[in-house]
């Protein structure tokens, strides 16, 4: 059976890691004979990578089992076996490196190893391995000097391969600036709620292979949790392919290019978990899963300290990958791309302060991808310079991750002014195309009067037909890959359908549990066009809008009974109605909150409360009229909805 496992090739050694190896550590631990028993039962399975580590105090164990295995011919030789080892942070320093690689080879009875980690990128004061350990006793690691002597185990014959765990990409990069032989694997937590676009992405870029540990969620571990085992999508997958949900994570991440470090004890789970090479995951199904909400188990906490050598987790990681959020995506009807599912508008009153840009990076670096502007928040050409920032100091690897929106205002909402407009935003935003093209209010104006507030002599009535022309050959030209409506009603809409060749794909509204727009919702729904949600917390206290939406008891009850804020009851409401939004804050903590809304739900008496908020629109043609001049059409058939 062991030859029927895939083997990862590794940059350094003399033969392949299997694809799935057998993980040795126990929470809590279990008697050492029956270690030493499931360990021969995985060998007699068809195992032949294990995973164990000083810390887990499973070496001795394994090293008995391996020897019985050998006596009783279970395989023919130590090299048929894959044995990987970890460096614990104690023995983390110049001097201690190999002195601890020996010493687990003692417990092993071998005489080198296939793999050997550092564990954690830390070192903590020289001390007995032990777990827990003394936060005010973790300091950084002297990553030069370390890696220097993890490279001699491997020179002695000690390590056939070296390499990392709990590493992020800046962590990497550390290493990688004096490495003579750079990591061979990056083993860390990876399942299908904690994918690791980012890292796993790097990794292959500096071919590194990454293992995954704790892939089916690691519940009954101090950091495990069991939203990987309970996910409704993974056990509808599951049941639709006939496969555990443990085969379903684990395909899931073998199909990543990762390989797999699965925990069990139990004689028929081991056999189940080898059995994931002969079938495949769907499109559909690969699609349901990129979409889940993104949760870390294993952040690191327990290494941080006010008096010790790491005091956040910003510190600990030198890096945005425990901050950054994993968004799920929208996949539009004609899209090349799926949209966010929450996305940062750039529009403010007055228009665009300085902090704009500042925001706009720190958005990117917790994870943010959707950014909406127009040309009417002169906030264009700041995006663009936030992008080129963003791209010189790898914050986003490639212009193809984000997802940019703009707007055609009303006084170039004229058939011969719509591509030129869209040719002077990219020029603004510097950018070659855009991912969606909104005509932004159902009205024009006179060219040149490009103000919010628009003198009622300058408004005119929207020729939609030769406007959404034009918005088709933005289309066609490859300037933008979707185009759009924003503030249209189904009046609007129908006119609009009848001579388009292309429908538009989004429009973006006024929506919050003030506003619920569910006359509109079924309506956009039936033709197939997708809701995006704008002011979904009420909209500004400014002269445009009165926000009384902040003063709603019952949200605010809502939010106090959940241990949540106002802003991410209104959020998640919105997301749960299948409505992507655009929500507005420079504020970072804000920022941050705005994107934890995905792990929780409102339960069905929330919804129902939310369901009796009175209703109120805010924002209407009104609010962007002035009481000058006087209008010369019927206002009502262009309202904004």
């Amino acid at each position: 059976m062991a030859k029927d496992i895939p083997e990862m090739t590794l940059s350094s050694g003399e033969k392949g890691m299997p694809a799935v190896g057998l993980g040795t550590a126990s929470y809590p631990p279990v008697p050492r004979e029956a270690m030493r028993s499931a360990f021969f039962e995985a060998i007699a399975a068809g195992y032949r990578h294990f995973d164990t580590a000083s810390l887990y105090q499973t070496e001795s164990p394994l090293g008995n089992a391996i020897a019985e295995a050998l006596r009783l011919g279970l395989v023919g030789s130590r090299d048929e076996l894959f044995i990987t080892t970890k460096l614990w942070g104690t023995d983390n320093y110049a001097g201690s490196v190999i002195p601890s690689l020996r010493e687990s080879l003692r417990e092993l009875q071998l005489d080198y190893v296939d793999l050997y980690l550092v564990h954690w990128p830390v070192s903590i004061k020289p001390s007995k391995v032990k777990f827990p350990f003394l936060a005010e006793d973790v300091l950084p690691m002297d990553m030069k000097s370390v890696w220097e002597e993890m490279e001699e185990c491997q020179k002695l014959g000690l390590a056939k391969s070296i390499g990392v765990s709990n590493f992020s990409c800046k962590k990497l990069d550390q290493i990688l600036a004096t490495a003579k032989i750079p990591p061979a694997v990056n083993q860390v937590e990876m399942h299908p709620i904690w994918q690791q676009k980012k890292l796993t992405n790097f990794c292959k870029e500096k071919g590194i292979v990454v293992s995954a540990y704790s892939p089916l969620g690691a519940n009954g571990a101090p950091w495990g949790t069991l939203k990987v085992m309970e996910c409704r999508e993974l056990k509808e997958i599951a049941a639709a392919r006939e496969k555990s949900i443990a085969q379903i994570c684990l395909r899931w991440i073998y199909e990543q290019g990762a390989s797999i470090i699965v925990k069990t004890f139990n004689k028929e789970r081991m056999k189940e978990n080898l059995d994931i090479f002969d079938w495949k995951l769907s499109e559909e199904d690969l699609y349901k899963i990129e979409q889940l909400p993104q949760h870390k188990g294993c952040r690191g906490t327990e290494f941080l300290n006010s008096n010790g050598g790491f005091k956040s987790l910003e510190e600990l990681w030198d890096d945005n990958e425990i901050r950054m959020a994993v968004i799920p995506e929208i996949r539009l009807s004609d899209g090349v791309k799926a949209m966010p599912a929450v996305g940062m508008g750039t529009a403010d009153v007055p228009f665009a302060p300085a902090s704009t840009k500042p925001a706009i990076l720190h958005a990117m670096e917790l994870g943010y991808r959707h950014f909406d502007t127009a040309s009417l928040y002169e906030t264009e050409q700041i995006l663009g310079e936030a992008i080129i920032e963003a791209l010189s100091i790898g914050l986003i690897a490639s212009r193809s991750e984000l997802f940019i929106t703009t707007k055609l205002w009303c006084d170039q909402a004229h058939p011969d002014l719509v591509v030129p407009a869209l040719r002077e935003s990219l020029r603004n935003l510097q950018l070659d195309y855009i991912d969606l093209y909104l005509i932004h209010m159902p009205l024009s104006s006179t060219p040149g009067t490009c103000r919010l507030l628009i003198n009622r002599d300058d408004a005119l009535p929207l020729d939609i037909k030769s406007v959404w022309k034009a918005m088709e050959d933005c289309q066609k030209l490859g300037l933008t890959n979707l185009i759009g409506v924003s503030n249209f009603s189904p009046h609007m809409i129908d006119k609009l359908l009848v001579t388009a060749e292309v429908p538009p794909s989004v429009n973006q509204v006024e929506m919050h549990p003030a506003w619920q727009q569910v006359k509109l919702r079924e309506y956009c729904k039936d033709k197939g066009i997708h809701v995006t949600a704008y002011s979904p917390l009420g909209g500004y206290n400014g002269p445009l809008f009165k926000n009384q939406l902040m003063e709603s008891e019952v949200l605010n009850g809502i939010a106090k009974a959940k241990g949540r804020t106002f802003a991410q009851i209104c959020l998640r409401w919105v997301h749960e109605q299948g409505v992507s939004l655009v929500v507005k804050s420079f504020n970072k903590e804000r920022l941050k909150e705005n994107l934890q809304i995905f792990d929780w739900e409102l339960n069905q008496e929330e919804c129902q409360k939310i369901g009796q908020i009175p209703q109120r629109k805010n924002f209407g043609l009104k609010s962007i009229l002035s009481t000058e001049g006087n209008i010369r059409f019927e206002l009502s058939d262009f309202e904004i909805y």
